[in-house]
């Protein structure tokens, strides 16, 4: 079973996410939080820039670590459309190590849900704690599943042109209170002239 983000997904976060669109007002929660902040801050789980490039483009020295190849491909693309050139880091989040240590890490969007299980999730706490610089703050957003239902089957279409489209598939098939997890199977397919 695939679980990261491979190019049809990338794609389709590029379609449906584009470069500084605010998901439910982060971008300017985040402005907000790291006001005063002198230093440098990593994003992660970085995806394809669409929280970054905002940040760059206030001022501030940002990284980004994703464990997507083709996501970094992306931000790569869109930060050099901007004449941005950020480090950006290929790596897991439970287990990376970096040289740099941050006065801001930053987690937006409910990304941190998106670990797998929560001992990657408490390596990657650690791990992220241990790249801040003493007194430096981690912020990291949690999505509460509110409107869960096992067995719902979703779908979507997002046409890319006349001839091109990407459907997303979304089942939602469980929900454990107790290990605090959900498992979503998601199929992408990619249709073109039908």
């Amino acid at each position: 079973m695939y679980s990261f983000y491979g190019p049809l997904c990338t794609e389709l976060n590029d379609l449906t996410k584009p470069i500084g669109y605010s998901i439910g007002g982060d971008i300017e929660y985040y402005l907000e939080r790291l006001k005063g902040t002198k230093g440098r801050v990593l994003e992660a789980g970085v995806g394809s820039g669409r929280f970054l490039i905002p940040l760059l483009e206030n001022g501030y020295d940002v990284e980004g670590i994703d464990y997507s190849p083709e996501m970094l491909d992306s931000c790569r693309k869109h930060c050099n459309e901007r004449e941005f050139k950020p480090n950006l880091y290929e790596g897991n989040l439970s287990n990376f190590s970096l040289d740099s240590k941050y006065e801001e890490i930053v987690m937006p969007t409910g990304s941190f849900c998106l670990i797998e299980n929560s001992k990657d999730a408490m390596d990657a706490l650690t791990c992220m704690h241990n790249h801040l610089i003493p007194g430096g703050r981690l912020i990291v957003d949690m999505l509460l599943p509110t409107d869960w239902r096992t067995g719902e089957i979703t779908s979507s279409y997002y046409e890319i042109s006349q001839e091109e489209g990407i459907s997303i598939e979304r089942k939602a098939i469980e929900m454990n209170w107790i290990d605090q997890y959900t498992l979503t199977v998601l199929k992408y397919e990619k249709w073109r002239n039908g």
